[in-house]
């Protein structure tokens, strides 16, 4: 129990510091879309190398006064002279940058989503590097050698196989220019986040069939009843495995025809709704991941579709109405990716 206690209680200081770090971070660089670095958000510090050089400044200085010898001091004098000026080189350096960059990217889980940075410049940096802060995040140094007047943008990847919210903290940038003495460092927030929608899995031709949505009377565009039965009958299609069996058309079959199933065209005034509850898999991320391939080939085809997720009517974020287009289907998608 000691020992546990002993080697628990860093990991527990560490924390303690992290969040008082991240309470100062937030009230010194609050979130925002847009930073401009100035003396209020830039940390200085030395490098590894920098520590090295310092230490060895001191043994020179030493060196230099137990031999009384004038030109060992006049060499530490400049050696130390010179890692100021690297310090104020770094800061002018890193100084002036303004950052802009938007909040949301939304894509499919396992697809790489980039979050662009903007960098505007009013005169030339050198050696500016980008990364998200959480080392969970497995983010890559996005490196710009050397910044020009102007205007610069740095793209961040993040990728994710599981759907939802995901919000993905600060950014670090930071420079190590010149000499790599001191590292110049900021740790933005844009208040980014990623929705992630669920992976499309395709469907067979036949595996599913729109069903009616619930009248609802308080919105005339539900009243409209779609059901297997009452749609207007469309071809015969060759039948294919996993197809309901309840679509086989008997009569050519009995006949020796061959094996067709029915397929059936919605009539004129009725809606097309995808519902959760008629996907063919009890696994409920299964069932998103069909409903996203629906929602991407419906959307394709510029047919009008509704979305419902739960069996109450009334909870609007969970039953979109139907429409068409790329806002709609991002508004499904959406939905998908919050589900709970």
């Amino acid at each position: 129990m000691g020992i546990t206690t002993l080697f628990s209680l860093p990991k527990s200081v560490s924390v303690f510091f992290h969040k008082k770090f991240e309470r100062w971070l937030a009230k010194r660089i609050p979130n925002s879309k847009e930073h401009q670095l100035n003396s209020r958000n830039i940390m200085i510090y030395p490098t590894r190398f920098g520590l090295s050089y310092l230490g060895f400044v001191v043994l020179v200085f030493l060196l230099g006064t137990n031999y009384q010898n004038n030109i060992i001091l006049l060499f530490s004098y400049l050696l130390a002279s010179l890692f100021i000026s690297v310090m104020l080189h770094s800061f002018y350096n890193f100084s002036q940058l303004r950052f802009y960059s938007m909040a949301k990217q939304q894509g499919y889980a396992g697809e790489a989503l980039y979050f662009p940075i903007k960098i505007f410049a009013e005169k030339t940096h050198y050696d500016i590097n980008a990364h998200f802060t959480d080392s969970n995040l497995n983010s890559h140094v996005e490196k710009i050698p050397l910044c020009l007047q102007g205007g610069e943008e740095i793209k961040l990847s993040y990728k994710s196989a599981k759907r939802g919210k995901h919000t993905l903290g600060r950014v670090t940038v930071f420079s190590e220019y010149s000499l790599g003495l001191f590292k110049s460092k900021t740790v933005l927030g844009f208040g980014h986040y990623a929705i992630i929608y669920p992976k499309p899995k395709s469907l067979v031709v036949g595996q599913y069939q729109f069903s009616a949505q619930p009248d609802e009377p308080s919105i005339e565009s539900y009243q409209t009843t779609h059901s297997v039965g009452t749609d207007d009958f469309s071809e015969l299609r060759s039948f294919v495995r996993g197809e309901s069996r309840a679509r086989t058309a008997w009569k050519q079959l009995a006949k020796g025809q061959g094996h067709y199933s029915k397929h059936y065209q919605a009539s004129q005034g009725q809606l097309q709704w995808l519902k959760l509850k008629d996907m063919p898999s009890n696994d409920v991320e299964t069932q998103l991941s069909y409903l996203s391939f629906l929602i991407s080939e419906l959307t394709a085809t510029n047919q009008a579709f509704g979305l419902s997720l739960s069996a109450d009517i009334s909870n609007k974020s969970m039953n979109i109405p139907p429409n068409v287009g790329v806002e709609h289907q991002q508004a499904c998608l959406t939905a998908l990716a919050l589900y709970s």
